[in-house]
């Protein structure tokens, strides 16, 4: 029998057994579990990060820039400012002052630092605050990538988990590459590239050791490290950087040392742009149309325009000058405001010295004394002074409202200043005998102006310029305005004439200005008697004249007789799509229309028929510079070029001898008309010449008028002539060249008759073939030698009008001259 104590032995062998049994059973239990954890945990992790593959087509967010046609920039658009450079542009001690600040071990780990960790952790114990990072560079693009928060455990292991895929999948040059192309480098800048443009207006190529240290401190903190607004914490973080540069063996203690010493000039470098803010929005408009506003603002896009920057900066300092020319015959506005007594005393009581001024600069100045003895008024701008002289200020008469009244003139001093007025002046230049500085009064223009120029043959728009401020107001005058063209839509009815295919119309051709009467094209049931500027009539009128001197009854009868309808459906053809009042009122230009359209109507005239697409943008290229965009614009002939050229040179002759003859001081063949509106509301100019077409409107956008006799020879004219002599300074003079089937005969300035062979006087008019008179013969027109309309007078009345839209009646223009008589030989152009 088994002793007593056998029993109990195997009773704890048994439970030993089964604990064992038990005990193994829960931890394999507990390993399926924390492995059924672990592989929850990495799908949880692993959730929804994206795809590692991926990165080796790093595409970020970069920069869209647009170039004008020279190739200097206009515009950048982005939302994050980054230019991507690949690994070829980027110096290897830039590379190595960031590995060094930021991952010491980057080329030696598999993305998870662990030593490097403590490492940190133990410099930043030691330093008291936070001097070193514990990511390593794989975990600062995970992070960079992901967008996950700073201090959230679960995103830091996401962070952990995607660094360790991306160095499976990448190698260390790929890092670096996305690395140093998405760090955030404060004031707006991503990547070294851009931080080396804005901060040292370089390329990061160009760094030096000292500056890519300066560049790395910055990972940590951006904002506390700035150099421009912290240099004291940025120097910091240098001498920290190339420390550890030296500590990592990558520059010898003799480099590192000569970067300590190197100075480095830190400033908010902006890139220099054109200043073509019109134009440039214009093509920022097509753009989000186009691409949309992600591809625009993220895609890194590179946009070819045909903006020229000289023709621009031409057309702008033309505006300036035109409109404050403008502004002063317009009359004085008063001063900006006036000081209290106590004030005008304190600004008394300042210290003269040369103060901190620019020449050139507009600032507002104090009147704190009118001299009258000696016709001075002494003005403070701070600490500095400065004098006006009444010759100086005469022109700043009271503005006239009245157009028929009488223009007042300043007679003295006192009659412009008071102490106390607060006024707008330029300094001009500082004089250390007087202590003082020369100065120019100016005011704000209340006029607006607008500029549009396109090459011919290609329609490229050189120059557009849709105001006199675009800060100031945004609205395109260029493009967006419809006002009305007055006098400058005429040739557009005087070409439909040439052009017409049963009515014979000739350059010669008489018609009568006289008195007439029409049904009233605005109120039904009166009368309407068309007028010229000049309130004078003028007999028998050649067609040449009557454009040339811009004489409204003479265009109101031609209009008439080719028919509204004809004239309406012409204007189409030459590129007019705004609404045309169906009245006789359009032969004075009272349909508004926008500068281009109305420009490029004249360029149909320049371009011997071809109607031109206006091309802003001529060429659009990804990233990758592949081509997305290349404009292709549509050149299609509208009207012959016989009558193009017929209307160019009765155009040359509103500059040769009519309202436009201003311009003959740029001495070289142009073609252009006037433009005035009624009660002198709008003034423009549109011209051209072989190379270039340009227009100019100038008004209120109120639509006050612009002051007396501003008409557009005046108001317009000075503009197109600064910018057009600017332009095309440089090219050669050219005429327009003759097509095939003009011929050019001999005839009488004042009746257009022909010149029998051997006769003296005259000049050769353009015809087209078929059309000329002869020397002894009839013209061919049904009307004979006789003038057209000779009979239609005041007492014979005349047919109705079509319905009329609402417009103002009684359109004023520019003034008319006497015919030109003085008898001059000419030669026919050359073709």
């Amino acid at each position: 029998m088994p002793s007593s104590q056998t029993k109990p032995t195997r009773r704890r062998k048994s439970w030993l057994k089964r604990i064992f049994i038990w005990g193994g059973s829960l931890t394999l239990v507990l390993a399926i579990l924390a492995a059924g954890a672990a592989v929850v945990g990495w799908f949880y992790i692993t959730d929804n990060l994206p795809r590692v593959e991926s990165l080796t087509d790093y595409r970020p967010p970069t920069v869209t820039q647009v170039l004008a046609a020279d190739g200097s920039l206009m515009a950048q658009y982005y939302h994050q400012r980054r230019f991507v450079v690949p690994m070829s542009h980027v110096p290897r001690h830039v590379v190595q002052a960031f590995v060094a600040a930021e991952d010491g071990n980057f080329f030696r780990h598999t993305g998870i630092d662990l030593a490097g960790i403590m490492r940190a952790a133990l410099a930043n114990l030691r330093a008291g605050r936070v001097v070193q990072g514990a990511s390593t560079i794989s975990q600062q693009v995970a992070q960079g990538l992901l967008h996950t928060p700073a201090k959230d455990w679960m995103a830091k292991l996401k962070e952990m988990v995607f660094a360790w895929k991306m160095e499976k999948a990448l190698n260390k040059q790929e890092i670096l590459y996305i690395y140093l192309n998405q760090i955030y480098l404060g004031h707006g800048t991503y990547g070294v590239e851009a931080a080396a443009r804005t901060y040292f207006g370089k390329t990061a190529k160009n760094l030096g050791v000292a500056e890519a240290a300066l560049l790395a401190g910055l990972v940590q903190a951006p904002s506390r490290y700035s150099p421009l607004r912290h240099p004291r914490r940025a120097r910091t973080r240098q001498v920290y950087v190339i420390g550890r540069m030296a500590e990592e063996g990558f520059i010898t203690k003799e480099q590192a040392q000569a970067a300590l010493n190197q100075p480095v000039d830190v400033q908010l470098h902006r890139p220099k742009t054109v200043m073509a803010p019109y134009y440039e929005e214009t093509v920022r408009q097509w753009l989000e149309e186009r691409y949309g506003r992600k591809l625009l603002y993220e895609g890194g896009l590179t946009v070819h325009t045909a903006c020229d920057p000289p023709m621009t900066a031409a057309a702008k300092a033309a505006i300036a000058s035109g409109l404050a020319q403008l502004t002063r015959r317009q009359g004085y506005f008063g001063p900006l405001k006036r000081l209290s007594p106590a004030e005008l005393a304190q600004a008394q009581a300042q210290p003269v010295g040369p103060g901190d001024l620019e020449p050139g600069a507009k600032r507002q100045a104090v009147v704190v004394a009118v001299d009258q003895n000696r016709q001075l008024a002494e003005l403070r701008l701070g600490a500095a002074q400065g004098y006006l002289s009444f010759d100086q200020v005469k022109w700043a008469h009271p503005v006239v409202k009245d157009l028929g009244a009488p223009t007042p003139r300043a007679k003295e001093i006192k009659d412009v200043f008071s102490p106390g007025d607060v006024v707008l002046v330029r300094p001009v230049k500082y004089s250390p005998q007087n202590n003082s500085w020369s100065l120019e009064l100016l005011q704000e223009p209340v006029a607006q102006a607008a500029l549009l120029a396109l090459e011919n043959h290609t329609g490229r728009v050189r120059v557009m310029i849709g105001g006199s401020d675009f800060n100031k107001s945004q609205y395109n005058r260029a493009l967006q305005a419809r006002r009305q063209p007055g006098s400058a839509f005429k040739p557009l009815i005087y070409a439909a004439a040439l052009d017409h295919p049963t009515k014979v119309y000739t350059s010669s051709t008489q018609i009568l200005d006289a008195p007439i009467t029409y049904d009233d094209p605005v109120n039904p049931g009166e009368k309407w008697r068309p007028k010229n500027y000049s309130s004078r009539f003028y007999g028998p009128t050649t067609v040449r004249q009557a454009l040339a001197h811009s004489r409204n009854v003479v265009t109101v009868k031609l209009l008439s007789d080719l028919g509204i309808g004809y004239v309406v459906n012409y204007a189409r053809r030459l590129g007019i799509t705004s609404a045309l009042a169906p009245n006789l009122s359009l032969a004075l230009g009272t349909s508004g229309l926008s500068l281009l359209e109305i420009t490029l109507a004249y360029g149909v005239f320049d371009d011997q028929g071809i109607l031109m697409d206006p091309v802003f943008v001529e060429k659009v290229t990804d990233r990758d510079g592949g081509e997305i965009y290349q404009s292709t614009p549509q050149q299609r002939r509208v009207i012959s070029a016989v009558t193009a050229y017929l209307a160019t040179h009765l155009l040359k002759g509103v500059i040769e001898e009519g309202t436009g003859r201003s311009m003959r001081v740029l001495k070289r063949p142009l073609a252009g008309k006037t433009g005035t509106t009624n009660d002198l509301r709008d003034a423009w100019f549109v011209g051209y010449s072989p190379q270039l077409i340009c227009g100019v409107w100038v008004g209120q956008d109120d639509n006050r008028p612009l002051g007396k006799r501003e008409t557009g020879a005046r108001a317009a004219g000075p503009i197109w002539r600064e910018f057009m002599g600017q332009a095309l300074k440089g090219q050669p003079a050219e005429d327009f060249p003759v097509p095939d089937g003009v011929v050019f005969v001999r005839v009488d300035r004042d009746s257009g008759a022909p010149i029998a062979a051997g006769g003296k006087g005259g000049f050769f008019e353009s015809f087209k073939q078929g059309r000329q008179p002869t020397p002894g013969g009839s013209r061919p027109s049904s009307q004979g030698d006789k003038p057209k309309d000779f009979l239609q007078s005041e007492s014979f009345g005349a047919p109705p009008a079509p319905a009329p839209e609402p417009v103002e009646p009684g359109v004023s223009k520019q003034p008319s001259e006497p015919p030109y008589s003085q008898d001059q030989t000419e030669t026919p152009p050359n073709r």
